[in-house]
């Protein structure tokens, strides 16, 4: 058996020479996916679900032009040139410290963090969790993939970041304060991005940003806001196009945990504000219902959760699971496992069930 510590950078190299997108705009999700069966101890998993899931995979797209420190502005969310910002970003990290690269780059990321659902930062968060255990270079390319996809999809929502004092709410009063954009109509945005398009059109998206207050401890923010969604996808069950948005919500939000440790105090309380930019702007799009407060007991047995999910093998369904559990270490309420198991059941194959 291949050492836990060796699978990771095995899928890594599996996955090497793949677009970060493929198909009609879908993520290239294979190193997160790696990282959450490792967290769940479904280590064996790791390489045939990685082998499996590269033949949907794509090439990266040519090189266009050089991206330097003089020009990257102009750069900034242009989707065409992520092979140019993967390079950027590798010309980067060999000149310095992964470390160093991250203090000076993620502040002047943090306000696109919306852009491609959010999934750049989620490429750069588990890549950040995996250096964090060991730096190689395999890592160190992943993380230059993460920051180039965040950068290339960079994405600016509407709205002006306020002081560290703005917002006197938790996250759960805040939701009661955002106006449904589509309310009582059928999701009209099967993919993230186009919802997101579409705020700078809805005023009162504007003044989300600041609704909510920064309280001294950073994590607590996070689990507020990660157990308000998983309560938010369980009052959304019979809108199946609403799971997707809300479970990038609860994955944005958890993995600003990856991030925070590596940066400065100033800089975390702005990704926290727009980390819930993100979040409220996925409950504007999408919101039909309100948070669920009563929700019948979750089957709280771990391991079968863990394998229905990697049965499903969806690489959503794997990921909000490991989320889900990871959030329930940090704060033991039921409505992170009912919240799973709603996911794996809804993102199952039709046929799986006749199959077992």
């Amino acid at each position: 058996m291949i050492p836990v510590p060796e699978v990771y950078d095995d899928a890594l190299k599996s996955l090497t020479g793949t677009a970060l997108e493929y198909g009609d705009g879908a993520s290239n999700l294979g190193p997160v996916v790696a990282d959450a069966l490792i967290a769940m101890h479904r280590a064996p998993a790791v390489l045939p679900w990685v082998q499996g899931y590269r033949h949907s995979l794509e090439e990266p797209p040519p090189l266009l032009r050089t991206i330097t420190r003089n020009d990257w502005q102009a750069a900034r969310g242009d989707q065409l040139r992520s092979g140019d910002w993967v390079a950027f970003f590798r010309r980067e990290l060999s000149q310095a410290a992964w470390p160093l690269v991250l203090n000076d780059w993620l502040p002047r990321l943090a306000p696109g963090l919306s852009g491609a659902g959010g999934q750049g930062l989620i490429r750069t968060a588990y890549a950040l969790h995996q250096l964090a255990a060991d730096e190689t270079p395999a890592r160190v390319l992943e993380l230059a993939e993460g920051l180039g996809y965040w950068a290339s999809s960079y994405m600016k929502l509407p709205g002006i970041l306020g002081s560290i004092t703005t917002g006197t709410l938790a996250p759960a009063e805040a939701l009661s304060r955002i106006k449904w954009q589509h309310k009582g109509q059928p999701p009209r945005f099967k993919v993230i991005g186009d919802g997101l398009q579409g705020l700078k059109g809805f005023p009162s998206f504007t003044g989300v940003i600041n609704l909510v207050t920064i309280p001294a401890e950073p994590e607590v923010l996070i689990s507020r806001t990660t157990e308000v969604f998983a309560r938010v996808i369980l009052a959304h069950g019979h809108e199946p196009d609403c799971l997707l948005p809300f479970i990038q919500a609860v994955t944005v939000s958890s993995a600003l945990r990856y991030i925070i440790p590596h940066l400065e105090r100033d800089p975390i309380l702005t990704f926290l504000r727009y980390g819930w930019q993100f979040a409220g702007a996925m409950y504007t799009i999408y919101g039909q219902a309100n948070p669920v407060s009563d929700f019948d007991p979750p089957n709280d047995n771990l391991d079968s959760l863990i394998d229905r999910a990697i049965a499903t093998k969806n690489e959503h369904a794997i990921i909000f699971t490991e989320v889900c559990l990871r959030e329930y270490l940090q704060l033991p309420k039921p409505v992170y496992l009912a919240a799973a198991w709603h996911a794996v059941e809804r993102l199952a194959p039709p046929d799986q069930d006749d199959a077992e």
